[in-house]
């Protein structure tokens, strides 16, 4: 299943009816942008599917280039910045936040030791304390 952006035309009846046509195909509305846009969740196998119906205008499951929609209306140049920027926001690669810092910065702790050093700190500690009894 592929989160997909659908556009429809400007003279289609709203986006019930691609409601509609999306849960027919096994597929889940995440986000209805009325009146012309949705984004669903259906499978890749199901697209082409999707792209024949005389409402839909675009399918796309990818970034979609501002050139791609001249002359689209406020609404709709908004609903696909909209999902590029999810896309972005998918694809960054969050950084780790203490990358860089050292393991003893404020804050942090020690990472753990491997399992046979472990043991030997455990087999010690039993040592010190059977000594000490």
């Amino acid at each position: 299943m592929h989160e997909t952006f659908i556009l429809l035309w400007p003279e289609a009846e709203g986006v019930q009816s691609i409601v509609e046509a999306v849960e027919m195909m096994d597929g889940h509305i995440l986000l209805s942008l009325p009146p012309y846009a949705a984004v669903a969740l259906l499978s890749i196998e199901r697209l082409d599917e999707l792209r024949i119906n005389p409402a839909v205008q675009l399918v796309s499951t990818e970034e979609i280039a501002g050139g791609t929609l001249e002359g689209a209306s406020s609404a709709t140049r908004m609903a696909v910045a909209a999902w590029n920027t999810h896309l972005a926001r998918q694809l960054k690669v969050p950084e780790p936040a203490f990358e860089g810092l050292s393991w003893d910065a404020p804050g942090l702790l020690a990472p753990d030791p491997p399992p046979e050093i472990r043991g030997m700190l455990h087999r010690r500690e039993q040592e010190l304390l059977d000594n000490d009894g």
